[in-house]
């Protein structure tokens, strides 16, 4: 096929390429254009694609929410897929009207997963002991644009249903000593109902079938729930950008879902997981760390529901706009896209506040199968410990020292910004035996008489509790895993699990006083935030903290 290069290419702009002959303005312009596609092809590594949208729930199962915003702003109903309202600038309450009940059943969950193959795998051994079980599929309601995202979630449900709670939670109790087993609702019919929009100090009003989007860049909502079962709980007033969804829940409550771009997303996540004052290396294996979890555990946290994440400690804490800083902005803008991955697949990077010296095997801490990179180990780059934590007299020498490991900040001095952390590298804790048989029940439900006895079971490689047992005058019991231990032996939590049992009394006789004496602030696994932050004052890059506590992983851009 003939090209008429003049009317095509024109030479008038550049008098001497008509000296060419047009064999060689053929191959000029093959050259030029491979050269212009070889420009613009994205790095090596980097795959063709753009950030997620995260979708995450910040309110649930509230009856009102408190809302304002600072310019006029659009309501679109959902399901109808068209603007319908406009919201003045304001403050403002909304509630539920008109609901109708979700029709529920209740389920016993035996476990998640991100790929079908596994949660096959996991059907057939249980079908082979004769459990009947089946898997329900979950798919994301968000935007899945990288490879190593997972789009569903696979959950393997025991067979029996119930239409009762009550008797549900009955069932699960009865088989919880056999197998890890959780209760989970699943909606046979979603609820209903109609959203009331009302202005406060004024006299609008607005209805609308739920769920309901408001496109915003800044709202505020008041009273948000923050560290839920821990000795920070609380709540605060948090100001979101990004869309805000408004859903009727199960129960007829509100959820509100938060949903924005990832990178956006963990502007507010890093200041919130990890302080600002914190040396800047250490903020950005924070930003990995925190982006490789939105992705990892999207979906885990209760399927079903129309978010990915939580906002709470539960994911990984999220705080809106609140606490950005300079710092952390920088940190996760200097790391854009970037990954900790384990064979071409996204981990999912575990992180805690203070280890204690040193980190503990995830499956010992989660009912799951061993990663081979969230490997407990000493905190200490190219150490190792010559005695087992998991022996109950070396785990009580090594609470009672100070050893020399990155998350100890009283024997190495450090920035300002960690010296809180000495409170819990070591700590003890001291109950009289009758407020510590209250809390004991209350946390368990076990009627259990006079407290006698704490006896440790089983510890893993860090000294951390995996099962203990509670022994009374009227009965004996276990509690296993970590979270669980901790709960169960205080208000709200205790530090860690990495702790030993002092009684105080006289004699043979019931003890007065029970002493707990432990080590660091939080599970223990991946991460130790305060020992990163310490490899960072000592000098070591971001990479390098991440290859120190995620073992056998490469880190990966995965957008630009």
């Amino acid at each position: 096929m003939a090209i008429n290069l003049k009317s095509r290419y024109p030479t008038r702009a550049n008098p001497a390429l008509r000296i060419l002959p047009r064999s060689t303005l053929l191959t000029l312009l093959l050259v030029a254009t491979t050269f212009n596609l070889v420009c613009k092809a994205p790095p090596k590594g980097v795959f063709r694609g753009r950030q997620p949208l995260i979708r995450i729930g910040i309110v649930e199962g509230e009856h009102e929410v408190r809302l304002r915003v600072f310019k006029n702003t659009r309501l679109v109903q959902l399901r109808r897929g068209s603007a319908k309202q406009t919201l003045p600038a304001g403050q403002w309450k909304v509630e539920v009207t008109a609901s109708r009940p979700a029709q529920m059943e209740y389920r016993v969950a035996l476990g998640t997963w991100k790929d079908r193959q596994s949660a096959e795998q996991f059907l057939a051994s249980l079908r082979e002991k004769g459990v009947q079980a089946e898997i329900k599929k979950h798919d994301l309601p968000g935007n899945h644009s990288i490879r190593q995202m997972h789009t569903a979630v696979y959950q393997v449900l025991l067979s029996k249903k119930f239409t009762s709670e009550e008797r549900a939670k009955e069932f699960r109790n009865s088989i919880r000593k056999k197998t890890a087993a959780d209760l989970v609702s699943v909606p046979v019919r979603a609820a209903g109902g109609r959203l009331r929009f009302t202005q406060i100090g004024g006299t609008k009003v607005l209805e609308l079938d739920h769920p309901v989007r408001l496109n915003t860049d800044r709202a505020e909502i008041a009273d948000i729930e923050v560290g839920h079962g821990f000795h920070w709980s609380g709540s605060e007033q948090r100001t979101y950008g990004g869309s805000l969804e408004f859903w009727i829940d199960k129960t007829e409550d509100i959820t509100v879902v938060n949903e924005l771009p990832l990178e956006k997303y963990l502007l507010g996540v890093v200041p919130s997981e990890m302080p600002a004052g914190f040396p800047f290396e250490a903020l950005k294996a924070q930003a990995v760390a925190a982006r490789g979890a939105a992705i990892a555990k999207m979906g885990f946290h209760q399927p079903g529901v129309p978010f990915d994440l939580c906002d709470d400690v539960h994911c990984q804490v999220y705080s809106g706009l609140n606490r950005h800083s300079t710092e952390t902005t920088a940190a996760v803008e200097r790391t854009r896209g970037m990954f900790v991955l384990y064979r071409d697949e996204v981990i999912d990077p575990y992180y805690s506040a203070v280890c204690g010296g040193h980190t503990e095997h995830n499956e010992n801490v989660w009912a799951s199968k061993p990663q081979p990179y969230l490997r407990g180990t000493l905190d200490r780059t190219g150490k190792k410990l010559s005695t087992s934590l998991e022996k109950e007299s070396n785990a009580k020498r090594w609470i009672d020292s100070h050893p020399d490991v990155n998350d100890n900040v009283r024997e190495h001095g450090g920035p300002k910004s960690v010296e809180y952390s000495t409170k819990y590298f070591r700590w003890q804790v001291e109950y009289a035996r009758e407020d510590l048989e209250t809390i004991i029940h209350d946390k368990t439900g076990e009627h259990f008489g006079q407290l006698l006895d704490l006896r440790p079971v089983q510890r893993g490689v860090s000294g951390r509790l995996i099962e203990l047992e509670v022994v009374g005058t009227e009965k004996r019991f276990f509690v296993s895993k970590e979270l669980a231990i901790r709960q169960a032996l205080s208000k709200t939590a205790l530090y860690s699990a990495c702790f030993y049992i002092l009684k105080q009394g006289r004699g043979n006789e019931l003890p007065e006083r029970i002493l707990f004496r432990g080590a660091g602030w939080g599970h223990g696994v991946g991460m130790c935030q305060v020992g990163a932050a310490m490899m960072a004052h000592k000098g070591q890059k971001f990479d390098q903290i991440l290859t120190h506590y995620y073992h056998r992983v490469n880190l990966k851009k995965l957008y630009n």
